[in-house]
């Protein structure tokens, strides 16, 4: 290990954790919807969009699926032995991918069935212009400029 290699380490540890922060204030402040019509803003191909808003809409599916799989894991008594805990584990990671193909097949069904054809046809609307937003966007710009100002000044 070299000071150099520490110094590396640190920087990218740090710009993952920014990172993480602000997409992480950036989901919480912000609608699906209007997260998902800026990213169609900023030019962004449709089915990269699509694949975005599919996922955050089938991963709330997978995470009700596996809450009902623990749920059954608990409400079943058996020995707690290493190999007894890890064959129901695999028949319920199992069966948590096959109700959740299904799931999944019964979702698209039901959109395509309303009419979807694998656009997303999103409503614009104006947006307000407030406190919240100008004290977003400043932490939105800073956060960047203090990573560089960090790789600046290689303080770590």
């Amino acid at each position: 290990m070299t000071d150099n290699g520490l110094t590396i380490f640190a920087t990218v540890l740090i710009k993952s954790f920014l990172s993480m922060m602000l997409l992480a204030s950036l989901i919480v402040s912000t609608d699906e919807i209007e997260l998902l019509h800026g990213l169609r803003k900023i030019h962004l191909p449709k089915i990269i969009v699509s694949i975005i808003f599919l996922m955050y809409r089938y991963i709330f599916l997978i995470v009700e699926e596996s809450r009902t799989g623990q749920q059954a894991i608990k409400s079943r008594v058996f020995q707690k032995s290493y190999c007894t805990v890890n064959k129901r584990l695999t028949h319920v990671m199992g069966n948590l991918f096959i109700k959740s193909l299904d799931r999944a097949e019964n979702v698209y069904r039901s959109m395509e069935s309303r009419g979807f054809d694998g656009n997303f046809y999103i409503v614009e609307k104006e947006n307000a212009k407030g406190s919240l937003n100008i004290a977003l966007l400043l932490i939105f710009i800073l956060a960047p400029m203090s990573i560089k100002v960090i790789e600046l000044i290689n303080v770590i």
